[in-house]
């Protein structure tokens, strides 16, 4: 089964996945149960939303709130390092 999201969302659901696979136990889910755990998690925090895209299918993007905050962060990030003296 394909997920479909956005490069946001798959940014963040892959380091999810790679984050389980290294506490990998006796229960570790396959790669799209993490996926799917993830989505919900997004969903219910206001981070992603479900749409329907021009082919008709179901699938994620984050919202405008999360790519605020993460730009944010990119534009802190940046005011930091020009900051430093090298």
């Amino acid at each position: 089964m394909t997920i479909l999201m956005d490069e946001i969302l798959q940014e963040i659901v892959d380091q999810a996945y790679g984050a389980a696979c290294l506490g990998r136990t006796s229960d570790f889910s396959d790669q799209d149960m993490v996926f799917a755990n993830v989505l919900a998690e997004l969903e219910v925090t206001g981070d992603a939303m479900r749409y329907v895209d021009a082919e008709g299918r179901i699938a994620w993007k984050a919202t405008p709130c999360l790519r605020d905050y993460l730009m944010d962060l990119q534009l802190d990030a940046e005011a930091e390092f020009e900051a430093e003296d090298v």
